[in-house]
C-alpha cells in the first residue's frame, strides 16, 4: 500500500476541507444538496405539523454496486493507469462503507420514532431531529492509500513500484485537454479535471457529534468495506465473462 498503512491514521479533532479557487468544478453538484438539506431541516417541528426530520452527510461513499468511487478506481487499474499519481499523497480523505451509512440512517430513525413518541422535547445536545450528522468510517486516510489498497483487493502486489508522479497543476491542465478532446470525438473522457482536483483535495470529518447523538460507531472497518466492494466487483466481471462465453458458444 505504500509509505502509510491505513491504519496508521489518527482521527483529527476537527472537520476540515480544502478547496483552491481551481477547485470550483468540482462544486457545484453539492449545492443542490446543500438546497435540499436546507428544506428538509426547515420542515422540522413545523407548526401544526408533527413531521420530524434529520440530515445525514455521508462522507465519500464506496461498497457494492458503487459506480463512483470503487467503480472509478478499479477502473483505473483495469486500464494500466494505477502507477500513475496526482499529487505528494499528503491531502488526507474521508471515505465511508456504505453498510456504515445505512446502519447511520438505521441510527436516526429509531431515534426519531423514540423522540416522536416522547412527550418532552430532548436537551439540545440529545436531539436528533432538526440536526444534521457527518458520517465517515472515521479513519481519515492519505488518497492514493486507499486507491493503492482498492488495487491491492483486486490483486495488485506491486504497491508504489514503477509509480511516477504527477504535478496537480500540470494534471488539471492534461484533464482539460482529455475533457475537449473526449467531447470533440463524442466519447467519455478517461481524465478529468474534476478527478484530478478530487484526488488532490484535504476532506475529512469530525463524527464527534453522531456519535454522541446517534451513537454510531462504524460496524466495518475500511480494509472490510474495501474487500467486500471489491469482491463484489470481481464477482460482477466473473459473471459478465462467463455470460460472454457462453454467448460465444450458443
Amino acid at each position: 500500500m505504500g509509505r502509510r498503512r491505513l491504519s496508521t491514521i489518527q482521527r483529527p479533532r476537527f472537520a476540515h476541507a480544502t478547496f483552491r479557487s481551481s477547485q470550483t468544478v468540482s462544486l457545484t453538484r453539492y449545492y443542490p444538496q446543500a438546497q435540499a438539506e436546507e428544506i428538509v431541516l426547515k420542515a422540522n417541528r413545523q407548526e401544526g405539523c408533527k413531521l420530524l426530520t434529520t440530515s445525514i452527510r455521508p462522507a465519500g461513499i464506496f461498497g457494492e454496486g458503487d459506480v463512483q468511487t470503487l467503480a472509478g478506481i478499479l477502473n483505473a487499474y483495469k486500464r494500466g493507469k494505477h502507477t500513475i499519481q496526482v499529487g505528494a499523497n499528503e491531502n488526507l480523505f474521508d471515505f465511508t462503507y456504505v453498510g456504515n451509512v445505512a446502519h447511520a440512517h438505521l441510527l436516526a430513525a429509531q431515534l426519531l420514532l423514540a423522540t416522536a413518541a416522547s412527550p418532552t422535547i430532548p436537551l439540545d445536545h440529545e436531539r436528533v431531529d432538526g440536526e444534521a450528522f457527518f458520517i465517515t468510517n472515521d479513519t481519515p486516510v492519505y488518497f492514493w492509500d486507499f486507491a493503492r489498497a482498492i488495487w491491492r483487493a483486486a490483486g495488485y502486489e506491486k504497491g508504489t513500484e514503477g509509480n511516477w508522479g504527477l504535478n496537480r497543476e500540470v494534471g488539471i491542465a492534461i484533464g482539460y485537454v482529455s475533457e475537449v478532446l473526449a467531447n470533440i470525438l463524442g466519447k467519455t473522457p478517461t481524465l478529468t479535471r474534476k478527478s484530478i482536483i478530487m484526488s488532490c483535495m484535504t476532506r475529512y470529518y469530525n463524527i464527534n457529534k453522531a456519535k454522541r447523538a446517534l451513537r454510531y460507531q462504524p460496524v466495518w472497518s475500511l480494509k472490510e468495506g474495501i474487500d467486500r466492494g471489491v469482491n463484489w466487483f470481481l464477482e460482477q466481471d466473473k459473471a459478465a465473462a462467463a455470460a460472454a462465453a457462453a454467448a460465444a458458444k450458443a
